[in-house]
């Protein structure tokens, strides 16, 4: 029982913050005037969420009866992650992050003017994410029924992780990071100029990576038709087991790269002077060709340089 079912909350002068999760009896949020944040995770038997004035964080994680989210002026926070009876989001004027990951039924989300974070992650109804100007961070991982994405100026990281419906990526101005690892039908990768980190591990339709200068970061492991990783300029971490393409290009070069990543990660785990000075024979041995790690380097492929 929480103070809702006990009528408790009605002798709290200036209640601004409630929450009444994990109460199972609870059918209904009566009407409190001032109330700020709203906490009501795992109220099973919840059907209904008043229209509260002010209200600015709704957090109804798996109300599994609630059926419709009310349209709250000045609500800028929604979780309503787990909602399975859910089927729509109305648009929420003012609305700035939406957490609506596992709404299994919930077909589409509406365009809210200003939202910047969108969670949807298996939302697997889901077939397109509408254009949402000024949305920043987009996460749509296991909705395997999406087919697109749009071009969203501005938005700075995009994780579509195992969208398998998913075939191509637009080219998005702004972004920084993306991740979309285990899209099994996507071919390509665009040129996104801007783009930091490119995460596309197990994407065995992938063919080639183009060249992204001022990529940092590339984790390609498990892309199984890959044969084609450009040079590119900068590049600090690379992560590539599991390609074709390593069997094309075992250089000792290479080897010096994964030697001096394996120095830092060796000084960073063991600060003794002793074992300090024995990083570079331990290096050498593990990453020269001919010897018994290079094999083993070649399967587990990850490298670090400096620029």
């Amino acid at each position: 029982m929480c103070i809702i079912c006990t009528e408790e909350y009605k002798t709290v002068e200036n209640l601004t913050i409630l929450d009444c999760s994990g109460c199972t009896n609870l059918t209904k949020i009566p009407m409190i005037p001032g109330l700020r944040d709203l906490y009501c995770n795992n109220c099973t038997s919840l059907t209904k969420i008043p229209i509260i004035p002010g209200l600015e964080i709704l957090d109804c994680f798996e109300c599994t009866s609630l059926t419709e989210i009310p349209i709250i002026p000045g609500l800028e926070t929604l979780y309503c992650t787990g909602c399975t009876s859910l089927t729509e989001i109305p648009i929420i004027p003012g609305l700035k992050k939406l957490y609506c990951f596992g709404c299994t039924n919930l077909a589409e989300i509406p365009m809210i003017c200003g939202l910047q974070t969108l969670q949807s992650r298996y939302c697997t109804r889901l077939t397109k994410i509408p254009f949402i100007p000024g949305l920043q961070y987009l996460s749509c991982s296991n909705c395997t029924s999406l087919t697109e994405i749009p071009v969203i100026p501005g938005l700075k990281e995009l994780n579509c992780h195992k969208c398998r419906s998913l075939t191509s990526i637009p080219v998005i101005p702004g972004l920084q990071t993306l991740n979309c690892a285990d899209c099994t039908n996507l071919t390509e990768i665009p040129i996104i100029p801007e783009l930091r980190n490119l995460y596309c591990c197990d994407c065995t339709s992938l063919r080639e990576i183009p060249m992204i200068c001022g990529l940092k970061e590339l984790q390609c492991s498990g892309c199984t038709s890959l044969t084609e990783i450009p040079d590119i300029p900068g590049l600090q971490i690379l992560s590539c087991s599991e390609c074709p393409w390593i069997a094309q290009n075992p250089t000792f070069e290479e080897n010096l790269k994964k030697l001096t990543f394996l120095q830092k990660k060796l000084k960073r785990r063991y600060i003794g002077k002793k074992l300090e000075a024995l990083i570079p024979q331990i290096s050498e041995i593990y990453y020269s060709p001919g010897c018994k790690g290079y094999e083993l380097a070649k399967r587990s492929f990850c490298t670090q340089t400096h620029e």
